[in-house]
C-alpha cells in the first residue's frame, strides 16, 4: 500500500531535485573576506571543490555572515532575525537544508569524475542524513526514497545487494516518519515540503532577494505545522 501509494506521487515530486531546481543562480563563489561576491550570483557560495558534507563548518566573517552565503542573502536574513529575533531557529533550519542541497549537486557535479572515493564518501555523508531530514519536513517519504535509490545505485554496484540495503533504508525511514493511509496524505504531506521550499527558492532567485518577501516567507514557514 504504501509503495503504491508512493509511486503515485513521484513522477510529480522528486523530479523537483533532479531537474536544476535551484537555478543558474543558486551557487556563486564568495570571498571569505571581502563583502562583495567575487561573481554576481545567488545565495550560496560554491568552494573551488566539493567538499564531504559537514565536514567543514563555514567560516563566520566580521559581519557575522556565514562564509557560504552571499552578502544579499544572508543581510535579508539578518534583517528578518533583527526585526523578530524569534526566526532565528528558522534560519538555522533553512541555512542547513540549503547546504545539504548544494552538496547533493556537488555529489552530482562528480558523476563523471576520477576520484571515485570522493564522490562515495560524499553520497554516504548525504545518504546518511536523509533520515532526519525526513523527520524535518524537508522532503517527503517519496523524494526520500528515490534519493536514497540514486545514492545507492553509485554506492552499490551489485544490484541485489543494492536492492537490500535501499529496501533496508526503506523500512528506516517510513518508520521515521507517519505513513500515509491514502493519496489524500500524501498529497497534503507534499504540498508540506514544498511550502517549506518557498524561502530557499526565493533566495536563490538573485543575489539580492527582498528583504520584506524574505521575512514574511521565514514568518509563514515558522507557522507549519506539518
Amino acid at each position: 500500500m504504501l509503495i503504491a501509494l508512493i509511486g503515485s506521487a513521484v513522477v510529480g515530486t522528486g523530479v523537483w531535485w533532479f531537474s536544476g531546481h535551484s537555478g543558474a543562480d543558486a551557487t556563486t563563489q564568495v570571498s571569505t573576506t571581502a563583502s562583495e561576491p567575487v561573481a554576481a550570483a545567488g545565495g550560496m557560495a560554491a568552494p573551488a571543490t566539493p567538499a564531504l558534507a559537514g565536514s567543514t563548518d563555514p567560516t563566520i566573517l566580521s559581519d557575522g555572515r556565514p562564509s557560504d552565503f552571499t552578502p544579499g542573502v544572508w543581510s535579508a536574513l539578518d534583517k528578518a532575525m533583527t526585526n523578530k529575533p524569534q526566526l532565528k531557529p528558522e534560519v538555522d533550519k533553512v541555512l542547513s537544508y540549503m547546504r545539504f542541497q548544494r552538496s547533493f549537486e556537488q555529489w552530482q557535479a562528480l558523476e563523471d569524475a576520477r576520484d571515485a572515493q570522493q564522490r562515495h564518501q560524499l553520497a554516504q555523508s548525504l545518504l546518511n542524513q536523509m533520515p532526519d531530514r525526513l523527520v524535518k519536513g524537508e522532503f517527503s517519504l517519496s523524494e526520500a526514497l528515490m534519493m536514497t535509490t540514486v545514492l545507492m545505485s553509485d554506492l552499490e554496484p551489485d544490484e541485489k545487494k543494492r536492492e537490500q540495503q535501499i529496501d533496508d533504508w526503506g523500512k528506516k525511514m517510513a518508520l521515521a516518519v507517519p505513513q500515509p493511509t491514502d493519496d489524500a496524505q500524501v498529497q497534503a504531506s507534499q504540498k508540506c515540503v514544498e511550502d517549506r521550499r518557498v524561502l530557499p527558492g526565493l533566495l536563490t532567485e538573485g543575489p539580492n532577494p527582498d528583504p520584506a518577501k524574505v521575512q514574511q516567507a521565514l514568518e509563514e514557514r515558522s507557522r507549519l505545522s506539518c
